[in-house]
C-alpha cells in the first residue's frame, strides 16, 4: 500500500499564536503613541525642525540595543531579555507624562528605544524558532499581519484618546501594550521554543558579530526602508491641510498589507524568496514614485496599495525569510539583530536626510529620490543566493 501525502509541519501551534497575539498589543500601544509624539515635544518646548528627533533618538537607540545585545540573544537568555526589554519599554513610555522639557523627553525617548530594540529582535528570533522551515515564509508572512493590523487601528486609536484623555490617555495605553505582551509572553515555556544543542550555542557577547548570509538581506531592507524614514516623517507633514489623507493612506497601506502578506508569504515558500522580493521593491517603487506625483484621491489610493502590497506584503517579510535561510539556527537571535537594525538605522537616516531634500524640492522630489533606494536595493536582492550559512 502506497503511503499518503506527508503532513505539512504545524504552524499555528499555541506558542505561535501567543506569540502572535503579544506582538499585535505591543504594537497597538506603539503606533497609538506617534501621533501624539509631535504633540508632547511641542508641548515640551521643541522647534518645529526639531521635531523629527523624537523617532531618530528612538530608532537610534533600538538599533545601537540590537548591535550590542543581539549576540546575548541566542540561547538561554533570549527570553528573560526580551521580558527585561519589554519592561524598560513599558516603564519608559509611562515616564514620557512626567517629562518637564524637550532635553528629558529625548532622554526617556532613548530609554524607550533600547527597551523596544530588546523586545523585538527576541521576538523576531522566537519567530523563526516557532515557524517550521518548510513555512517559515508564509509564518513570518502570518506573524507580520500582527503589526500590520496594529497600524490600522493604532494611530487612530491614539488620536482618539488624545483627544479623550490628552498625553496620560495615549502613553497609558502605550505602556499597557507592553505589559499585556511581557504577560503573554511569559506563559511561553522554554521547552516548546527549539534552540541549539548546548554544545553549539555560541557563548552570549555584548556584541554583535554579523552572520555571513545576513548581511545583504540586510542591506537590501536597509536601501527600501529609506522611503519609510521618509513617510513616517514628512507625510503628515505635507498633508496636514487635509485632515483624514494621511491616516487614509496608512489605512489602505496597512489593509493591502494584510491582504497579501499570507499569500506572499506561502507562495515564497513554494517559488523561491527573490521571485516575491523583486517584484515586491519594484511594486514599492512604483507606488512610492506614483504617491510624490499624486498625492490625493486615486492617486493616493493606488499608491498606499502598491507600497502595502510590495514592500510590507512582499518583500520585507520575503527578505526577512531569506536572512534566517541563510543563517544557522544557533545564529538567529544575532539575524534578526542586524536584520532590525538595519530597519532602524534607514528610518532614522530617512526621517533625518529628507529634511533637506524635502525643503529644497518638495514632496515630489522627496519620493523620487526615496524611490531610487527601493530600486537601488533590487540588485542586491537578486545577489542573495537562497543557500545556508
Amino acid at each position: 500500500m502506497s503511503e499518503g501525502p506527508a503532513l505539512r509541519p504545524a504552524l499555528w501551534t499555541s506558542s505561535f499564536s501567543l506569540l502572535v497575539v503579544a506582538t499585535a498589543m505591543l504594537f497597538v500601544g506603539f503606533y497609538a503613541a506617534l501621533p501624539a509624539l509631535p504633540a508632547l515635544g511641542r508641548h515640551l518646548g521643541a522647534e518645529t525642525s526639531q521635531l523629527g528627533w523624537v523617532i531618530t533618538v528612538f530608532a537610534l537607540a533600538a538599533m545601537v540595543t540590537r548591535l550590542l545585545a543581539a549576540g546575548c540573544l541566542d540561547g538561554p537568555r533570549r527570553q528573560p531579555l526580551l521580558l527585561a526589554g519589554l519592561a524598560l519599554y513599558s516603564v519608559a513610555a509611562a515616564v514620557h507624562l512626567i517629562c518637564r522639557g524637550w532635553g528629558e523627553l529625548l532622554t526617556v525617548r532613548l530609554l524607550h528605544g533600547v527597551g523596544w530594540g530588546l523586545a523585538t529582535t527576541a521576538i523576531g528570533a522566537l519567530v523563526a524558532d516557532l515557524t517550521p522551515s518548510a513555512r517559515r515564509g508564509e509564518g513570518m508572512g502570518s506573524w507580520g499581519l500582527a503589526p500590520t493590523a496594529a497600524m490600522a487601528v493604532g494611530p487612530l486609536l491614539g488620536e482618539s484618546l488624545l483627544g479623550w484623555g490628552g498625553f496620560a490617555a495615549v502613553f497609558t495605553c502605550t505602556a499597557a501594550g507592553g505589559g499585556l505582551a511581557a504577560l503573554t509572553l511569559g506563559l511561553l515555556r522554554p521547552p516548546m521554543v527549539s534552540s541549539p544543542p548546548r554544545a553549539a550555542t555560541p557563548t552570549p557577547t555584548m556584541a554583535l558579530t554579523l552572520p555571513r548570509g545576513a548581511g545583504l538581506p540586510a542591506l537590501a531592507l536597509f536601501l527600501s526602508s529609506l522611503a519609510y524614514g521618509a513617510l513616517v516623517a514628512f507625510l503628515p507633514l505635507e498633508m496636514a491641510a487635509a485632515p483624514g489623507r494621511a491616516g487614509s493612506f496608512f489605512t489602505f497601506y496597512a489593509f493591502a498589507v494584510l491582504a497579501t502578506r499570507p499569500v506572499a508569504g506561502r507562495l515564497s515558500d513554494h517559488w523561491g524568496r527573490r521571485q516575491l522580493i523583486v517584484p515586491g521593491l519594484l511594486l514599492g517603487a512604483v507606488g512610492t514614485a506614483l504617491l510624490g506625483v499624486a498625492p490625493a484621491g486615486a492617486g493616493l489610493i493606488t499608491a498606499a496599495i502598491l507600497i502595502g502590497a510590495g514592500i510590507g506584503g512582499a518583500s520585507y517579510p520575503g527578505l526577512m525569510a531569506l536572512a534566517v535561510d541563510r543563517t544557522s539556527p544557533q545564529r538567529r537571535g544575532a539575524t534578526m539583530g542586524a536584520y532590525f537594525t538595519a530597519y532602524d538605522l534607514a528610518i532614522a537616516i530617512g526621517a533625518a536626510l529628507s529634511g533637506p531634500v524635502y525643503a529644497l524640492g518638495g514632496f515630489a522630489t522627496l519620493n523620487m529620490v526615496a524611490a531610487a533606494g527601493i530600486v537601488a536595493a533590487v540588485p542586491v536582492a537578486l545577489s542573495c543566493r537562497p543557500r545556508p550559512c
